[in-house]
């Protein structure tokens, strides 16, 4: 890859990963609101982004976040079909660049939802488009297995985010040459609680799939508003809730500040 080039893959991905650690910090500042009764109790990534325009200055943060996202969804896609990290071509490599793929078009339909929103329309929030989804696959020929074999799926991503937290396999993306060993220690630290933290998201995501598909019923299903909600109906619910969006909005600051540590 050309210096050029490098260059603004470099830039791409740093102003990606801004963008999506303000909106994920947001998501865990809500979540931790609605925890102590200060906020509403929906907290999912739509809200995080309609919560910016209630802040000063909230048009600007706006367009900040579509650009991050829009960043961010192009990062995925490079990192898919270019691999700038040098990930390798083992079977394994080539099925996260596949999912990279597929994320990347994830956070397009982010920053298209962010556009409606600061366009004043109405953006359909991702519990709602799961729904949706969900209810057209039980309406399939052996939906119910169809949407039992989608939550084994989602519990499987669970538990490689508690994985990746215990491993710290996200490392391969620091540019430690120019990191202390305490600057590696902290990012380290903050990537295993924001992991953690997604980890219990999806298996709550999984969980609700799965009483979808037993109750054929798609409104048991949903996306991270609904996951975090339903972790507060769980024994010690708003202890377990406080814990994730503690670790979520760390998440967020694990991604700003890889921001800047980050290694092409």
């Amino acid at each position: 890859m050309e210096n050029k080039e490098r260059t603004a893959v470099d830039i791409i991905a740093r102003v990606g990963f801004i963008g999506k650690g303000a909106v994920y910090f947001m998501v865990g500042l809500l979540a931790l609101q609605a925890t102590i009764g200060m906020g509403s109790q929906q907290s999912g990534t739509t809200q995080a982004l309609q919560e910016f325009l209630y802040q000063p200055f909230g048009s600007v943060l706006l367009i900040g976040c579509i650009i991050g996202l829009l960043a961010h969804a192009l990062w995925r896609m490079i990192q898919a079909l270019g691999d700038p990290e040098n990930r390798g071509k083992s079977y394994k490599n080539i099925f996260f660049r596949v999912i990279d793929f597929i994320v990347g078009c994830l956070y397009l339909s982010f920053s298209y939802a962010a556009w409606q929103i600061f366009q004043g329309l109405n953006a359909q929030s991702t519990s709602e488009s799961t729904e949706i989804w969900v209810a057209r696959i039980l309406d399939l020929p052996f939906g119910k297995w169809l949407v039992l074999i989608v939550a084994l799926a989602v519990l499987a991503i669970a538990f490689y985010q508690f994985y990746t937290a215990y491993k710290a396999n996200f490392e391969y993306s620091f540019d430690t040459q120019s990191m202390s060993n305490n600057e590696q220690q902290m990012l380290r630290q903050l990537g295993r609680i924001g992991f953690s933290a997604w980890g219990i998201v999806y298996l709550m995501i999984a969980v609700m799939l799965y009483q979808a598909a037993i109750t054929y019923n798609a409104k048991q299903a949903g996306g991270l508003s609904d996951a975090l909600n339903a972790l507060r109906q769980q024994p010690y619910g708003l202890w377990i809730l406080g814990t994730t969006a503690v670790g979520l909005l760390i998440y967020g600051i694990y991604l700003l500040v890889l921001a800047y540590y980050h290694r092409l």
